[in-house]
């Protein structure tokens, strides 16, 4: 870990490599986790409680995001937390059939307490991130009862983060790919560690998508 004391940009993770649903099975071994993709826009978010900042992976600042999102309150201290996810705007249907829109899904935590979690691996994160924000597949709101299958909810508006499988992946991209909102899995190594994100391209290497195919998308 490095300290993390200002507003930085840091690039997010994010996988280069693919393979096609047919050889999911081979990561099907213990080592691997899967986190369903979202069909939304990658973004990091940087706060202190007081200050907020969201980029695109592009390291361009999404001035549009709505306001009706809790982001300052992901800080947990005054100090400076950085989460990589997916921001929910292009209305794809969900699960209850509604289509899903201006929510932010957590997928990893970058910084953690003014400390860059450099050299931390997968495992520690995915668990720091349970220990923060407990999984809750359903929540009583305004609308009455909201219920996902593949989708956590947590304790702040309109954020949401997104659960981890360690088997059955086969059966499970069958089962999300059901659902517009969901563009496949990204596979991820568990004891991958984390390493410097200050150019696009980076921890690339122990990340791997499958997508659904569609009219504009093959493998």
């Amino acid at each position: 870990m490095i300290p993390y004391l200002n507003f930085n940009y840091i690039y997010p993770p994010r996988p280069e490599y693919k393979i096609p649903p047919k050889d999911l099975d081979n990561f099907d071994t213990g080592e691997y986790i899967v986190q369903p993709k979202y069909n939304g826009t990658c973004c990091i978010v940087f706060t202190n409680g007081k200050e907020v900042y969201v980029y695109n992976r592009h390291k361009q600042p999404l001035s549009w995001y709505s306001s009706d999102i809790e982001f300052e309150k992901l800080a947990q201290s005054n100090q400076w937390y950085v989460y990589t996810g997916e921001y929910l705007n292009k209305g794809k249907l969900g699960e209850t059939g509604t289509k899903e829109k201006d929510k932010f899904i957590i997928w990893d935590i970058l910084v953690w307490a003014d400390q860059y979690l450099i050299g931390d691996d997968l495992l520690t994160r995915i668990k720091l991130l349970e220990e923060t924000f407990p999984c809750q597949r359903a929540k009583i709101n305004e609308d009455g009862l909201e219920m996902y299958e593949h989708l956590c909810h947590t304790d702040l508006k309109n954020i949401f983060k997104a659960p981890s499988y360690m088997n059955n992946f086969s059966k499970l991209f069958k089962d999300i790919c059901k659902t517009d909102l969901y563009e496949g899995l990204v596979i991820k190594k568990i004891d991958s560690k984390l390493s410097y994100g200050f150019q696009e391209l980076n921890n690339h290497d122990w990340q791997i998508k499958c997508r659904k195919p569609t009219k504009v998308y093959h493998f």
